[in-house]
């Protein structure tokens, strides 16, 4: 018999069916699965109760939810033969897509019934892992104003963007070594990407791939408002290359070094989760095919 833990963000997926026991047992046969529904009630909680499945011997430890929830359950799964699942019932659902995996609740349920792994890549910096991407300058102040916001949906990541823009002023310095070179930026942002979507269909990374051994790193130095209505406009039609400022590398190992910075605190974005730590200086790697995902 095989157990199968699913840990549900109970905020995500408004509309859609609710994921119980009783729900899911229409879909798995009680002779072939022990089926265990856990429900997050707080940030953090997920990857708790995901370090309990792991210690319950769940063979499948399922996240219900969006690139948050599924970085939470999978960060427990790093290094282990234990397979992630993933039901995308969340806002931006970039790891999902990218892995494309259906929207759908049938569908996606039927590609962990399928049982057809894959390992990817996983991102790591400092202690934190991350599977789709991480940011800094910008688009870590998006994602603090996002939730500060009461739902989790594309209006409000785009009202959070908006309000980001005139309230967003760095002087920071940021020294950032990659594949041999070094080089010093006063960046509108930094984003570190696995994945080639970034969510609801956005991408900065179109040549990223989840599973080459390599994270793809896009620098935007500091715009003025036109500049930056501009290459807005470059970012939707894929010609965002175009603009000096624009900074674009691949590789397996990166250390970003922040100066100027009067605050203990260094702040970035994780999955779509605002975070921050202690250290001025980022160490960044690719750890190679460590996570073992169910996928089409």
């Amino acid at each position: 018999m095989k157990v199968v833990h699913f840990i549900v963000n109970p905020i995500a997926g408004k509309g859609k069916p609710v994921i119980t026991t009783k729900y899911l047992s229409q879909y798995f046969e009680k002779k072939e699965y022990a089926i265990v529904v856990k429900h997050s009630r707080y940030k953090g909680h997920a990857k708790f109760l995901a370090e309990q499945s792991l210690r319950e011997k769940a063979a499948i430890i399922v996240a219900c939810g969006g690139d948050g929830t599924i970085n939470e359950v999978a960060s427990c799964l790093v290094h282990t033969r234990t397979a992630l699942g993933i039901i995308p019932i969340g806002s931006g659902n970039g790891l999902a897509r990218n892995l494309n995996i259906p929207m759908n609740l049938d569908k996606a349920i039927a590609i962990i019934k399928n049982n057809k792994t894959v390992a990817i890549d996983v991102g790591k910096v400092n202690d934190d892992y991350f599977f789709s991407n991480m940011g800094m300058g910008f688009l870590a102040k998006t994602i603090s104003n996002f939730e500060r916001l009461e739902k989790r949906r594309f209006t409000n990541y785009l009202k959070a963007f908006l309000l980001s823009i005139p309230s967003y002023k760095s002087n920071l310095k940021y020294r950032v070594r990659c594949n041999g070179r070094e080089k010093w930026f006063q960046p509108f942002f930094i984003l570190v990407s696995n994945t080639n979507e970034l969510g609801y269909n956005v991408s900065l990374t179109k040549r990223a791939l989840l599973d080459d051994g390599l994270f793809d790193i896009v620098i935007i130095d500091q715009l003025n408002p036109l500049k930056l209505i501009y290459l807005l406009f470059l970012f939707l039609i894929g010609t965002e290359n175009k603009v000096r400022e624009h900074y674009y590398c691949r590789t397996g190992k990166a250390v970003i070094e922040i100066k100027g910075s009067n605050s203990k605190n260094t702040p970035y974005q994780i999955d779509g989760e605002f975070k921050s730590c202690d250290s001025k200086r980022l160490q960044l790697e690719i750890l190679v095919k460590r996570l073992i995902v169910l996928a089409p």
